[in-house]
């Protein structure tokens, strides 16, 4: 199984507003944190939460979650297994301060789930 990487825009500006040192422990710790999914995911999920249950069509689940990347920094970002190509997708969306992260967590999902036509 393999790990695959998706930034988004929105990822990819936020992270750039941040000092080059900073981003490079965000990096770090991105993949210390995502190591684990391919393995029993242990790590990733005492670190991610769902603050909101979106409300989605045809019993669909939502593969969002915040993550905590430090004490001050939350990553918005999807997990989502693709067992035809034998991979796990990662996906983020947002890097944030962590006050900010529920509400960047909600945004996300409603505008994700909208424009896949999912969202109830």
């Amino acid at each position: 199984m393999n790990l695959e990487f998706l930034i988004t825009e929105s990822f990819d500006n936020d992270i750039k507003r941040l000092p080059t040192e900073q981003q490079g422990m965000i990096k770090n710790e991105i993949n210390l944190v995502s190591g684990s999914l391919l393995n029993g995911r242990g790590s990733f999920m005492e670190k991610a939460s769902m603050p909101y249950i979106f409300n989605l069509k045809n019993g669909l689940d939502s593969s969002l979650y915040v993550v905590r990347i430090n004490d001050k920094i939350r990553m918005v970002a999807a997990v989502d297994d693709d067992p035809i190509f034998d991979k796990v997708s990662l996906t983020m969306f947002r890097l944030v301060n962590g006050d900010e992260a529920e509400q960047a967590y909600k945004e996300t999902g409603e505008q994700l789930y909208k424009s896949l036509g999912v969202l109830q």
